[in-house]
Formats: structure tokens, sequence, C-alpha cells
């Protein structure tokens, strides 16, 4: 059985270390068997109330793509002590028909202070029935940890990237398994 992985990168800015992170991290999940999917945010409009059948097909497409997932990892940036709007958006499309029971990880990288990002995208996949089962990975001063590269400065950084890859993995195996406990 091979595994469905949906990355998010919670930042619309391109050639970021959000996105970098994300590369490397999938790049760790495929080497272990994975199938990881990515998903731009940016194509999803504002929810602003109207009925379902009246948001894009980039409503319906990240839907599906939500639900045919098997685990989550998630890049997210800090902006003004929490994450992105987008990122927020994005999450108040899907419920627990998509995420419920479901593995997530978060990679949080910010110029200053990653971790309010990180607190407020998993108290948010918490509301939507993910499972937290990993320890996240935060990267504050990024500019310090990262450097301006793809690749980040200090070795560490990718250390612990391969170390959450590895550890969603294994939940999702659990998981796939049924070895979890239901939502």
């Amino acid at each position: 059985m091979t595994l469905r992985i949906l990355g998010i990168n919670g930042s619309l800015r391109t050639g970021t270390p959000p996105e970098f992170a994300l590369k490397i991290a999938r790049q760790c999940l495929e080497e272990r068997g994975t199938t990881f999917e990515s998903f731009e945010l940016n194509a999803i409009p504002a929810l602003d109330g109207r009925p379902d059948e009246q948001y894009p097909a980039a409503v319906v497409a990240w839907r599906a793509a939500a639900e045919a997932a098997d685990g989550y990892l998630i890049t997210v940036p800090s902006f003004h002590g929490g994450m992105p709007g987008a990122l927020k958006n994005a999450l108040d499309f899907l419920d627990m028909e998509q995420v419920g029971g479901k593995p997530f990880a978060i990679i949080g990288v910010s110029w200053g202070d990653a971790e309010p990002g990180v607190t407020d995208t998993m108290r948010t996949m918490r509301h939507l029935g993910g499972i937290a089962a990993v320890p996240d990975v935060v990267i504050s001063r990024a500019r310090d940890h990262w450097g301006t590269g793809e690749q980040p400065a200090n070795k560490g950084v990718l250390i612990a990237i391969d170390k959450i890859a590895g550890d969603l993995f294994d939940v999702c195996t659990l998981r796939a398994e049924d070895r979890l406990p239901s939502p």
C-alpha cells in the first residue's frame, strides 16, 4: 500500500524557506515510498458564505485532495503573530470529513518567531479532527538557520525535516494498518 501525503505550503510567496522546506520534506517522504501531492493555496478564493456549488472548481479539487490524503505535511510562516490568512482560509474550507483521524506534521519557518504560525495551524488542524502525532519543527530566525538558498545553512534543519517526514510516515502507516484510535 502506498501512502498519499498532501503537502501544503502556507505561504503564497515563491522562493521562500517554507517552499524549500516542503520540497525537502517531499523528497524525504518520496524516498520512503509515499505519493506526495502539493496544493497551491493561491487558487482558493475567500470563504464568503456562498453556497458550495457557487465556489470555483479549485475548492472542489482542494477538498478532494484533502479527503484522498492519508496525512498532511504543512509548512507555515508566521505573519503578525499567527498563520497566514490564505492558509487559514483554505483550512476553513475543510471539515472532519476530509481531515478527521488523519495525521499531520507542521514545519514552521519564519524570519522572526515561527511558533505563533505553528500554534495556530496546530489548533485549527486539531479542530478539524487531525491527529498531531509528531513533534513539529520550528525554525525561527530563518535568516540565521536557513540563509538565502534552497538548502538550509544549518544542517541540523535537514536532520529535523527528515525526522518529521519519517515520523509522519510511521504514524500514517499505523493509521493505514488500523492501529490508531478513531476520532
